[in-house]
């Protein structure tokens, strides 16, 4: 995803900012294969405490010492190729019978297909936020990094309705999504961030209920305010 994917005008509330960077992170594992470079600093120590970070705020530090422990259990040479190998033959379709799709509408069945409405439906809501997919990146924006990077953007820009609406739509395919990697994942790398997945969703579900209830509430008041 280009830097367009991020807003230039306001920062996250700080109930938001958790889930933000959790979305980021998962975004970037599931958009492409890591490179060596990317394998070196998520094993380092700094990028491990930010990654437990994560798990703590989304109630899964279990699942995220599963991926730091993954991250040093090797060197880097030999993990970046460990973890290459099960990104191509899950996510992209070489090995049909072993491949975990990473699209919205091959878990909604839409004619088993890439395309479908899910594509249509995201196209517009990057249109709503006002950013794009980058021009180096050739995947559908129903992609679930796509996605993922979407609801990055819209809790940076406070647009928590449009949150909200990601946050339904990643609950509706991602379960799936999740309980595949689990059964194709031996190695336990891409699986363990599929719970982080769901650990994400159920966050959200909970922190943004909160949020559109505070907002009903102020809005309620200051309609008061003027009756």
């Amino acid at each position: 995803m280009s830097r367009d994917l991020r807003s230039e005008n306001c920062g996250p509330a700080p109930d938001d900012s958790g889930l933000m960077v959790a979305a980021e992170w998962l975004s970037g594992l599931f958009i492409a294969p890591l490179s060596p470079q990317q394998v070196a600093e998520a094993g380092a120590a700094p990028s491990k405490n930010a990654l437990r970070r994560i798990g703590a705020q989304l109630g899964a530090p279990t699942t995220a010492e599963k991926l730091c422990g993954v991250l040093e259990g090797k060197e880097p040479e030999s993990l970046t190729v460990q973890l290459q190998r099960r990104y191509t033959a899950l996510f992209e379709g070489i090995f049909r019978h072993r491949a975990v799709l990473p699209y919205e509408s091959v878990w909604r069945d839409e004619s088993a297909t890439l395309d479908g409405d899910s594509v249509t439906e995201m196209n517009a809501v990057l249109r709503e936020l006002d950013v794009h997919i980058s021009s180096d990146c050739c995947e559908p924006a129903n992609h679930l990094a796509i996605e993922l990077a979407a609801l990055a953007a819209a809790l940076g820009a406070g647009q928590t309705s449009v949150a909200v609406d990601l946050v339904k739509r990643l609950d509706g395919w991602a379960p799936a999504f999740a309980s595949a990697l689990k059964r194709q994942d031996p190695e336990g790398f891409y699986a363990a961030a599929g719970e982080l997945l769901l650990a994400l969703i159920r966050t959200a579900q909970t922190a943004l209920r909160v949020t559109e209830s505070a907002t009903a509430t102020v809005n309620k008041q200051s309609e008061g305010d003027f009756a």
